[in-house]
């Protein structure tokens, strides 16, 4: 694949990527760093309380189920 400019969707600026869905370096830099200063001491955000767990990722069997019941329901 090709890599061409396109505007940065966050800022505007001209960033090199494949598509044109791209976010330039700058902003995500900002992103995370943003991310970093919102942890908790304990790295944990401070928007999770702390008794949420998070869920182990789906089986391909569990994707394709839930594939088809949205495909059905639609």
């Amino acid at each position: 694949m090709t890599a061409s400019r396109f505007p940065c969707r966050v800022c505007g600026q001209s960033t090199e990527g494949v598509d044109v869905y791209v976010v330039c370096s700058d902003c995500v830099a900002e992103y995370e760093q943003h991310a970093r200063d919102g942890l908790a001491d304990d790295g944990r955000s401070p928007h999770v309380p702390p008794t949420c767990s998070t869920h182990p990722p789906l089986t391909a069997r569990e994707v394709e189920a839930r594939l088809r019941k949205l495909l059905d329901d639609w």
